[in-house]
């Protein structure tokens, strides 16, 4: 096959891929099938967005929960270690460690 038959072979093929696609897309405009999609990508984003502020709200909450836990068993440790320096109290009177669920 000759280059040029080749070349006018592809270029018309593309044109006619591209005119289509002009087409469908001028045709989905006026039906509005765009429009209703966009509405439905932006009700998408919308939940996607009122999941993800759960989430990391629900997130905020574990590690702030998880911080306190950490002080109290922090504080815990302390004070045990004064009372166990201090010469007028024994080990009786140690206060227990909480138990963890984890």
């Amino acid at each position: 096959m000759d280059a040029q038959l080749v070349a006018a072979l592809g270029s018309s093929t593309v044109l006619g891929i591209v005119i289509t696609k002009v087409f469908d897309w001028v045709r989905d405009a006026r039906a509005g099938h765009l429009q209703r999609r966009r509405a439905e990508v932006d009700r998408a984003i919308t939940e996607r967005d009122k999941a993800l502020v759960a989430l990391e709200a629900s997130e905020c909450a574990e590690e702030d929960a998880a911080r306190r836990v950490r002080i109290v068993e922090e504080s815990l440790a302390i004070h045990r270690r004064v009372i166990i320096d201090a010469p007028c109290l024994g080990p009786e009177a140690l206060p227990t460690y909480p138990s963890r669920k984890d």
